[in-house]
């Protein structure tokens, strides 16, 4: 994935994802560490105007990607359980974690955002959804 650096407010150095499905779609969701660790990248998020957008969560939309239609009840329990237990995913392995929906309001748009917090094995992303940058 590409990433084009910007200048953000104060000279900070900040980036952009060339990615426009970045955080917009679940199946694409931006991954943190726990619910603060949401909290705490979408406080890094800088509008197109260098405010900060404030943000609320609507909720979880269920899985990041679906569960197969034939899949045993006990398999997606075991996801579930594993989810909830922040266990790395394995090289290859489908993520299925519940991905939490929010909605960032910059002065002038609204946008729609998705996080995924079961990503505990990893810094958090330091690049930004397409219509912002990040405060590094």
């Amino acid at each position: 994935m590409a990433i084009v650096a910007l200048l953000a407010a104060g000279g900070a150095s900040a980036q952009q994802t060339t990615d426009p499905s970045f955080g917009r779609v679940k199946t694409h969701a931006i991954e943190v560490c726990n619910p603060q660790g949401q909290r705490a990248y979408l406080a890094r998020l800088v509008c197109a105007d260098n405010s900060h957008p404030t943000f609320e969560r609507l909720g979880n939309v269920g899985p990041r990607h679906d569960f197969p239609p034939d899949m045993p009840e006990g398999a997606a329990i075991r996801f579930i359980s594993q989810a909830a237990e922040r266990t790395p995913l394995e090289a290859g392995q489908t993520d299925h974690h519940m991905v939490d929906h929010y909605s960032v309001r910059c002065p002038d748009t609204t946008t729609d955002l998705f996080l995924d917090m079961y990503h505990c094995d990893a810094p958090a992303p330091r690049h930004a959804p397409a219509g912002f940058t990040i405060a590094n």
